[in-house]
């Protein structure tokens, strides 16, 4: 009799808005009541997922080619980089059409692209979560993109099924899966950039820049002439012949590489 008298207790407890201080007992109740009437839902945290990430070298030397480069511009370049590989997912309806119901009918454009909250699993079946522009409601299409025949309603992060149903128009309207990849190219790690600085006290100068992401400055920078005079000249392993140089550009040649 006793366990009985105590369970009621209990039970008047939870169905109440009982108080104990300050303490209120409603929230408890309300998430006990979602965990067993609700769905969970795997919320997308973020809009881009790393495919791949790759070290990448860029020297593009042509040998034995008069090239002309302007003050200012490079004449040598080697560097190493890291380049990384992003792919985001957006849906599209097949076609134009309604998500028809009587409290929030929502048209779809097939010429716009649109996102998901996240995921859920309802009776066995994915689903992802449609924003339908009104509040908490959403709509729910499975990964082949077909409408489940209710909405949604999502309360304190669970998902609550609406017993109104959605009617599709036109009837073969689906969502479709769209992924987007993107490239990302990150500063320089390695290597050198020489840029031609034009002639001071008859001389031919260079403007070097060495990278070096693990280096507390980051590289170095330091400036380096030879006597303004065709013929031959190296920087970095590289054999040029200079064969015009005057304030405002250079023409040169690339003879050797050490690569």
């Amino acid at each position: 009799m006793k366990k009985k008298i105590v369970g009621l207790v209990i039970c008047l407890a939870l169905g109440g808005c009982l108080r104990a201080g300050d303490y209120d007992l409603m929230p408890v109740r309300t998430k006990i009541l979602n965990a067993y009437t609700g769905y969970s839902i795997d919320f997308i945290e973020q809009d881009e997922e790393l495919v791949s990430s790759s070290d990448e070298r860029e020297h593009d030397y042509v040998l034995n080619k008069a090239i002309t480069v302007e003050k200012g511009e490079a004449i040598l370049s080697d560097k190493f980089f890291n380049r990384d590989m992003y792919r985001s997912y957006v849906y599209r309806p097949t076609k134009k059409g309604v998500l028809q119901n009587q409290s929030f009918p929502m048209k779809l454009d097939n010429r716009k692209e649109y996102k998901i909250l996240g995921w859920t699993t309802v009776d066995g079946v994915r689903y992802a979560l449609l924003e339908s522009g009104l509040g908490d409601y959403v709509f729910l299409f499975d990964e082949k993109g077909n409408f489940y025949n209710r909405a949604g309603w999502i309360d304190d992060g669970v998902l609550k099924i609406l017993d109104e149903e959605i009617f599709v128009y036109p009837s073969d309207m689906k969502m479709q899966i769209i992924a987007k990849m993107r490239d990302e190219v990150s500063n320089v790690k390695k290597g050198y950039e020489v840029k031609y600085n034009g002639i001071k006290l008859d001389r031919i100068w260079f403007d070097y820049l060495a990278y070096d992401a693990d280096s507390d400055s980051g590289g170095r920078f330091e400036q380096i002439s030879f006597p303004n005079k065709p013929g031959l000249i190296t920087i970095n392993g590289k054999g040029l012949r200079i064969l015009k140089a005057d304030e405002k550009s250079l023409t040169y040649m690339i003879l050797q590489s050490d690569d």
